[in-house]
């Protein structure tokens, strides 16, 4: 059974290093980074049309770069390094321009933005804890994790929406208790999952040395 993983990953080391790290699928997701600063700029302005423009093509490029990399073949360790950067930062950027009080719109809550931006950098720091302890790499987002984006996203496109209409704002603060919600529950099952890690990484080097030992 190992065997075969073995020679899947150098195959995967083998394409890396042939495609190179500047390849179509690589460039849209740059393209997205750079997209965050007219976001930014458009959003504090109160030009919520033209913002949910941006956004919604910025979107595109994440459907396209992924497609690209998989249909051509463009996967790299950048792709994977700069792919969830990129969503993560036009995510959090937008929570926090949207928390900056203005005096044209009413902004979110800024313990909202806190809350968010809190609970990416604590699992950034608890996966890292994880790969320092236990040398566990292979993270993948849980069900939970996707919930929280698609809900985060959603507060994004509607928190638009309706400065852009004027009509059903006063909808918003029911959102905000749903994203407070998700990101509590999502959080917590990102903890237990970094420490069901832990403990079965405790337990494998008990073994190691109980073996060691004898």
């Amino acid at each position: 059974m190992s065997k075969p993983s073995i020679q899947t990953t150098d195959k995967q080391v083998n394409l890396d290093d042939r495609v190179g790290p500047w390849t179509v699928a690589n460039l849209l997701t740059c393209l997205r980074i750079a997209l965050t600063i007219p976001f930014l700029l458009l959003v504090s302005k109160g030009r919520f049309g033209l913002a949910l423009g941006v956004f919604f093509f910025a979107s595109l490029t994440d459907f396209a770069d992924g497609y690209v990399a998989r249909r051509y073949r463009q996967q790299s360790r950048l792709g994977r390094f700069l792919d969830p950067l990129a969503d993560k930062l036009l995510t959090t950027a937008a929570f926090v321009v949207m928390a900056i009080p203005h005096a044209d719109f009413a902004s979110i809550p800024p313990w909202l933005a806190a809350v968010v931006v809190a609970r990416d950098f604590f699992i950034a720091l608890g996966a890292l804890l994880v790969y320092r302890i236990t040398g566990f790499r292979e993270f993948r987002p849980t069900f939970l994790g996707k919930v929280n984006t698609f809900v985060e996203l959603g507060l994004i496109v509607w928190f638009l929406v309706f400065h852009t209409t004027g009509r059903l704002i006063f909808l918003l603060p029911l959102m905000y208790v749903v994203v407070l919600i998700s990101v509590v529950v999502s959080g917590g099952e990102y903890l237990l999952q970094g420490l069901r890690i832990l403990r079965k990484g405790k337990t494998v080097s008990e073994t190691h040395a109980l073996n060691s030992s004898t």
